[in-house]
């Protein structure tokens, strides 16, 4: 699959975004810190069944959307998968991630965040987790919709069976709580 447009290298990462580029936010302490606790939280879950990344790049086509090149926080991504894509598929995947963690940045776009779910439900993405670190609330959006947690609460989903990541875990700690 070939991207219609090059897509420049940049730091932090350039996305193809519904036709439009649009560089990501440098991420802040916070953003880093969750992006951290994602990936520790999916690696435990995937007890040796996959991979959890950050900042990896995709690129591929969803039914009634453009092109899509984008930089998901974090992804998961099981081993079968990975096998599928071979050595050189690993290296920018022509293809959805199977999870996706969406971390809000400040000014971030609620149009170009809602065209990237919709583009990575479209393409195959099973779940994807938007983090609001301001709000302290995970949207976990999938095929069948939305589901809302907020403190106290416990992001599940069932298309990660047996994955549970308690919101206030998530939020805790003494540096994420300013």
């Amino acid at each position: 699959m070939l991207a219609p447009m090059r897509i420049p290298d940049t730091k932090p990462a350039t996305e193809l975004i519904d036709g439009c580029l649009v560089q990501k936010m440098s991420p802040m302490y916070r953003h880093q810190a969750l992006e951290k606790r994602w990936v520790a939280a999916l690696d435990a879950w995937a007890d040796g069944r996959g991979e959890a990344l950050t900042e990896w790049r995709h690129e591929f086509r969803a039914p009634g959307h453009s092109f899509a090149s984008l930089v998901p926080d974090v992804v998961y991504v099981s081993f079968d998968t990975l096998d599928e894509l071979g050595s050189e598929g690993r290296q920018k995947p022509q293809r959805a991630p199977e999870a996706a963690v969406e971390i809000l940045s400040p000014g971030q776009s609620e149009r170009n965040m809602a065209w990237k779910v919709d583009a990575y439900i479209g393409a195959g993405t099973r779940v994807v987790f938007v983090v609001d670190p301001i709000h302290r609330t995970v949207i976990a959006h999938a095929h069948d919709g939305a589901t809302r947690f907020e403190s106290g609460d416990v992001v599940t989903h069932p298309a990660m069976p047996g994955f549970a990541y308690a919101v206030d875990t998530m939020f805790g700690g003494r540096y994420l709580e300013d």
